[in-house]
């Protein structure tokens, strides 16, 4: 069982590098599982993506850079790193490592067993803190009914914390038919999977809130309730034909 962690990065080399040194390789090289990482360059600057290409030198061999050269956004990241994986599952993270690692262990128990697992700051077991600013507590809210409303989805209490892992064939069937590289991705996939009857797990998790983080909330919300649109539109082209889901099977 191989598992390929995908980090999305844009101009956030330093903390990313420090955070794969201090806590990435040594907690999976600890956990058991045969795993590699792809690093997806998002349209970096300059200055950002010479720091990615130098810091490879001192990072072992099952570390790979690649540069999405599709889209920009969160979302075109993701893509390509599934695209590249060679794996039985993927797992996708931030690189400031909001949600906690030790998520990862209840992925273990359960590998095999589900084609999805998407950690949740909603469920009653999980831990948030710092808590996030008023702002986006609102905007969390806001997004989380508007999608319960528009979506519908059962067993998925927080489509929007960055830390998913999917059954490596099921993903790339997902990401031939993705059509948005921003934020609202996550929904995307989800939508993709309860359309098609995938397993999904919803799992705990301690998120730590990132003091740095260069989001615009209220920009971003704008585009996010935009795409929303624009996925419910997109509805009859993630249905996979019976042939496609026999070949997952």
């Amino acid at each position: 069982m191989k598992l390929t962690l995908i980090f999305p990065i844009k101009n956030q080399a330093d903390k990313l590098i420090r955070n794969l040194h201090e806590q990435v390789l040594p907690y999976y090289d600890k956990s058991g599982l045969t795993y590699d990482i792809i690093i997806v360059n998002d349209h970096s600057s300059e200055e950002e993506s010479l720091k990615l290409e130098n810091a490879m030198a001192d990072l072992p061999a099952h570390v790979h850079l690649i540069k999405n050269d599709g889209a920009a956004g969160k979302g075109g990241a993701v893509k390509k790193g599934i695209e590249t994986a060679d794996s039985d599952y993927v797992l996708f993270m931030d690189c400031d490592l909001a949600t906690d690692l030790s998520a990862t262990e209840a992925i273990k128990k359960d590998l095999n067993n589900y084609d999805a697992f998407f950690a949740s700051r909603d469920l009653k077991e999980s831990v948030v803190n710092p808590k996030q600013t008023f702002m986006r507590r609102i905007i969390h809210v806001l997004s989380r009914t508007k999608i319960r409303w528009q979506f519908h989805f059962k067993g998925v209490s927080d489509t929007q914390c960055g830390f998913k892992a999917f059954r490596t064939s099921v993903a790339k069937e997902m990401v031939k038919r993705q059509i948005i590289s921003g934020f609202a991705f996550d929904v995307e996939y989800c939508y993709f999977l309860q359309l098609n009857g995938f397993k999904i797990k919803d799992i705990p998790c301690i998120w730590r809130n990132d003091p740095d983080s260069s989001v615009k909330v209220v920009k971003n919300s704008m585009k996010f309730m935009k795409d929303l649109r624009l996925i419910k539109k997109n509805k009859k082209n993630y249905i996979l034909t019976p042939e496609e889901k026999e070949k997952l099977c």
